[in-house]
């Protein structure tokens, strides 16, 4: 399986220059990842259409979405920019499936005109959709994706099987979840990073205090803990915001005090891909 980190900035990084801790990657973009041996897309941030050029992804077969909130929506046009034939006068254009949940639907209609848009999409012909369960399971060959519900209900993980491994994909809003025992001991588990009041690492403070908490905003210390309480081989962390300030050094003494406590980790960068 290979998975590649398209983006992993929270939601501002088109607002602010999101600076990564790596080298081959210095800019943060929006939330987005690629499954590439299923061709599944999981968001369309703003920045998806550069993302996909940089990565050189032209054939989508299947697009899931984590949630409504603009950083991981708000590209929602590069269904027609990547499928639509605009060479013939006939159009022969490729084809997206596109899955909904209930939940998602009915936030798609509240929410950007987005369940309008799906629907100008699909009358061009460039995406179809479904909306399923909230705890639907999608088969793809011989892998299982399946819906998973966290505890804000307008968000959702992505629990995949295939024949050989098990992994978790949590984009964001991880805040108060608790995982279920069928989801532990994965073999990759990808989660948001969350925020802090002060660098983890330095000490100096961001926010105020108790800015986090009146927001409803999930700390790096409360996803550490989920990621202890899944216990995955090897967790990766995303959606990493701009004013957590992190550089390389922060980066490296993060990973390796997880580390000495148990937790095999990485802090995930832009074309980051993790192939297994």
């Amino acid at each position: 399986m290979e998975i590649e980190f398209l983006g992993t900035a929270g939601g501002i990084s088109s607002l602010y220059k999101t600076v990564s801790q790596h080298k081959d990657s210095i800019v943060r973009t929006g939330p987005a990842i690629y499954i590439h041996d299923l061709k599944v897309l999981i968001d369309t941030s703003e920045d998806i259409f550069y993302q996909l050029r940089r990565s050189k992804i032209y054939d989508i077969k299947i697009g899931l979405y984590s949630h409504w909130h603009p950083d991981h929506t708000m590209g929602i046009r590069v269904w027609e920019t990547l499928n639509y034939d605009f060479i013939n006068s006939t159009p022969n254009s490729n084809k997206t499936k596109i899955y909904l949940t209930e939940q998602q639907k009915l936030d798609f209609k509240k929410y950007f005109g987005h369940w309008d848009h799906l629907n100008y999409l699909k009358s061009l012909g460039v995406i179809e959709y479904d909306v399923v369960a909230n705890d639907a399971q999608i088969t793809v060959g011989k892998t299982t994706i399946e819906y998973v519900q966290l505890t804000q209900a307008i968000a959702f993980g992505f629990y995949i099987v295939t024949p050989t491994q098990r992994i978790l994909i949590i984009p964001d809003e991880i805040k108060d979840y608790t995982p279920s025992d069928n989801i532990k001991n994965v073999d990759i588990a990808i989660l948001p990073f969350g925020s802090n009041e002060v660098n983890p690492v330095t000490g100096e403070r961001i926010h105020e205090e108790g800015m986090l908490e009146r927001l409803g905003e999930s700390r790096f210390d409360e996803s550490v803990a989920i990621a202890r309480a899944i216990n995955a081989k090897h967790t990766y962390f995303t959606h990493i915001e701009s004013t957590e300030g992190l550089n390389e050094t922060h980066v490296a003494m993060l990973e390796q005090h997880l580390s000495q406590y148990g937790l095999n980790c990485t802090i995930a960068y832009d074309g980051l891909k993790i192939k297994s």
